[in-house]
């Protein structure tokens, strides 16, 4: 057997069927009611994927559903190898979002009610669109063989799952489709599309340790593609630029906390500004590899700066809060970004706003139509995403959220932007904790676990001064 031959099988027996010990989507009682009723009117458009062994890989739910309403067989596809759990997990994520209609593809149309196979030669892309979505589906078409199918009706323009459409004329394989007459399209369209429940990324903790966030840092004042031209398009930061340099002196003291490869940091420092910067998954130039000299030395730089001058007037927070990789760990860095604020000083936050994402990937008037960030929020709202071979964490929040999240450890939040991408907040009064939780916030930011559960055990010094400070700060802060 070729090892890209998938097979096909149009009535396998649901009591074959063995899920897999991972299923990222839980669905509530409400949308599983709804997914029966799609069910029982239109039946299976859509076969599972099922892994060479049996394993169900997608289409948990839609099965659980069928023996539901009494059904015995499933349509399903069936892949010529076992795959490995991240690859499980991506064949679930494109197979519950591939219904789109980003590209206009037309085909050959088959027997109303029935599956057939359409001949790529057939297929005619009139509009190419969510190329970054298309190129996905290219990475696992390649990689397992033609996995997915079509809904197409009758005058042959494809209804559901256009972008794999796209990929099979592209990579010249010929696709699974069921036809369905005009007049039923759009019923069935509706039926299928929209939200069937939330994701659980519990299951992922061991694939995407805290060291993967790394991936996520942005390069900022950095060209923008190798062809810009200099000095014209760069990546700069909103927190930076609208929050802070607007009236920062170079006699203010700065830490940029969680400052990713830091590239604000030794701009301003080159400029006599007094910025101090901290990321504890600062990497090796061009490797993957963690530099742990280097954010020993950064937590060093921090320990001498708050010896010699007290807490700091102005912390900066950008990009670091859509980065954690659990609420503890958001918990941890605020109450450490609290820790370093002097009783005056202020800190300017930037995170991703949910709710502007949410407009711009739904925008009829945008070309968010045009890509997609396969977003899958579980209930905290967080996107699990596989970006080079790694697992990271995207979490988001809404103006609202954040306001009641930052409101825990400052007394005055004052937000800005709120209909841009990024979110952005300047807190002041940090508000005062227990003296262990700061202990345990502090181990977990400058002692973290590295690879292998490596922890380099010199944050003592970092950890005593700012106890000692906070206590001092927090004091005055309470008054006589």
């Amino acid at each position: 057997m070729n090892p890209l031959d998938v097979r096909f099988d149009p009535a396998y027996p649901l009591d074959k069927l063995r899920p897999a010990d991972y299923n990222p989507r839980r669905l509530s009682e409400s949308s599983f009611v709804r997914l029966q009723g799609s069910l029982r009117r239109h039946g299976v458009v859509k076969p599972v994927i099922l892994n060479a062994d049996g394993t169900l890989v997608a289409g948990h739910q839609r099965t659980k559903g069928l023996k539901g309403i009494g059904q015995t067989t499933v349509p399903a596809m069936i892949l010529p190898q076992k795959v490995r759990l991240q690859d499980e997990i991506k064949f679930n994520l494109l197979h519950n979002r591939v219904e789109t209609e980003s590209s206009v593809v037309y085909a050959e149309a088959g027997p109303i009610g029935q599956w057939c196979w359409i001949p790529w030669q057939s297929i005619e892309v009139i509009a190419s669109r969510n190329l970054p979505f298309q190129q996905a589906i290219g990475f696992m078409t390649a990689a397992h063989g033609p996995w997915g199918s079509v809904v197409i009706d009758d005058q042959g323009r494809v209804v559901l799952n256009a972008e794999y459409a796209a990929v099979a004329k592209a990579q010249r394989f010929d696709i699974l489709a069921w036809t369905v007459a005009s007049f039923d399209a759009g019923q069935l369209v509706e039926d299928l599309t929209g939200e069937y429940g939330v994701y659980d990324w519990t299951g992922l903790e061991e694939q995407a340790p805290v060291w993967n966030q790394h991936i996520v840092q942005p390069n900022r004042l950095r060209e923008h593609s190798s062809k810009a031209k200099a000095d014209k398009v760069r990546y700069k930061s909103e927190v930076w630029e609208r929050l802070v340099l607007p009236w920062l002196t170079t006699s203010h003291r700065v830490v940029d906390f969680g400052a990713g490869h830091g590239d604000y940091a030794k701009h301003l420092r080159a400029q006599g500004y007094r910025v101090q910067d901290y990321e504890p998954y600062r990497t090796l130039k061009g490797r993957y590899s963690l530099d742990v000299r280097g954010i020993v030395s950064m937590i060093r730089g921090i320990e001498r700066e708050v010896r010699e001058g007290g807490l700091y007037e102005v912390v900066v927070l950008d990009s670091v809060i859509n980065a954690t990789t659990s609420l503890e760990y958001q918990h941890w860095v605020l109450l450490t970004v609290n820790a370093l604020c002097a009783a005056d000083g202020q800190v300017c936050i930037g995170t991703r706003n949910l709710e502007r994402e949410k407009a711009y990937e739904n925008s009829e008037h945008s070309i968010s139509r045009d890509s997609t960030r396969l977003a899958f929020l579980d209930e905290h709202s967080v996107d699990m995403r596989f970006v080079r071979g790694k697992w990271q964490r995207i979490r988001y929040h809404t103006p609202e959220s954040l306001r009641g999240l930052l409101s825990r450890y400052f007394e005055e939040v004052e937000l800005s932007d709120t209909t841009r991408a990024t979110v952005k907040a300047v807190c002041r009064k940090p508000r005062p904790f227990p003296i262990e939780e700061y202990e345990e916030a502090f181990l977990n930011e400058f002692n973290m676990p590295y690879p292998n559960d490596f922890r380099h055990d010199k944050h003592k010094g970092i950890v005593e001064i700012l106890i000692e400070l906070i206590k001092d700060r927090n004091s005055q802060m309470e008054g006589p």
